[in-house]
């Protein structure tokens, strides 16, 4: 017999609250499970006091109690290391560069121009081939955005340009610096990406340059005022200046998008990396 209720369609929200239901059963599960097995006690403690998800951790280390794994710390500590390895995303660097806009945005004082002048030298004199490069302002608000980066084309003689420019199609890559707005004032860098997508030959690269000093919340909100852009990579500056890089690689984790760059330092252009797994883990723990 039908029940009368078997026909009452189940709502979005509904399935959502189920989901978040039986998450925080798996949370409480994976906690208590833990707690059973001082040495994976132990290693989620380690993770956890370096700044990494508890929930994530322990939910992580619990599959493992009873296993041949459970009393080797060294193993277990790999474990956590070989997961955050698998998770972590690296945009590789090409060396295919030829017709290239690269737009970087983000917030205001992340240091955007300084990456950009670090990119354009990286472009025109350390890769493989000697790519031509140029420098184009499109920053409306800051003031003295144009003098920086003609310092920057002048000292490394890379040409600073106008978006008429952009037309000719005479260089490999354009290296684009924009405004530090965050969700606002932002049609008309979507209005020039539109009419180069559509009326030039380059490909356009969209970088979101963040600090790995800025705290969780600050990254969400930076994220979520240029969600309206394709962001096809992470950057992330001012390595120099911390030694705690948790919230960066919890940030990583959660957003599952790769970080192409890393800048350590205001030298130009030496204190630029590309990134890797290896150097962002060994530095989370604080190892050289």
């Amino acid at each position: 017999m039908t029940q009368e209720n078997d026909n009452i369609p189940v709502t979005i929200e509904e399935i959502q609250a189920l989901r978040a239901e039986i998450s925080l059963m798996h949370e409480s599960l994976a906690h208590d499970v833990i707690g059973h097995a001082p040495l994976l006690q132990k290693v989620a403690d380690l993770f956890v006091a370096k700044g990494l998800d508890k929930a994530w951790v322990e939910k992580l280390l619990a599959p493992l109690v009873g296993s041949s794994f459970e009393n080797d710390e060294m193993l277990l500590v790999a474990y956590v290391l070989e997961e955050l390895d698998i998770l972590l995303k690296i945009k590789d660097e090409t060396n295919v560069l030829d017709k290239k806009v690269h737009i970087v945005v983000g917030a205001t004082g992340i240091g955007k121009t300084s990456l950009i002048g670090k990119l354009g030298a990286r472009y025109a004199y350390f890769l493989n081939i000697p790519y031509k490069v140029a420098y184009l302002n499109f920053d409306r608000q800051k003031v003295g955005a144009v003098e920086q980066l003609a310092h920057y084309a002048d000292a490394m003689n890379i040409p600073l340009i106008v978006e008429e420019d952009l037309f000719g199609e005479e260089y490999d890559v354009i290296l684009i610096d924009t405004a530090g707005s965050i969700g606002k004032n932002l049609s008309e860098l979507e209005s020039l990406i539109d009419i180069i997508q559509r009326d030039t030959a380059y490909s356009v690269e969209i970088s979101l340059v963040l600090s790995a000093t800025s705290k969780a919340r600050d990254l969400e909100r930076i994220v979520d005022g240029f969600k309206s852009f394709a962001i096809d990579s992470f950057v992330f500056t001012k390595l120099d200046e911390t030694y705690d890089l948790a919230d960066m690689i919890n940030f990583l984790i959660e957003h599952n998008k790769p970080i192409s760059y890393l800048s350590t330092g205001q030298v130009i252009p030496e204190d630029l990396i590309v990134a890797s797994k290896e150097y962002l883990l060994n530095q989370f723990m604080n190892e050289e």
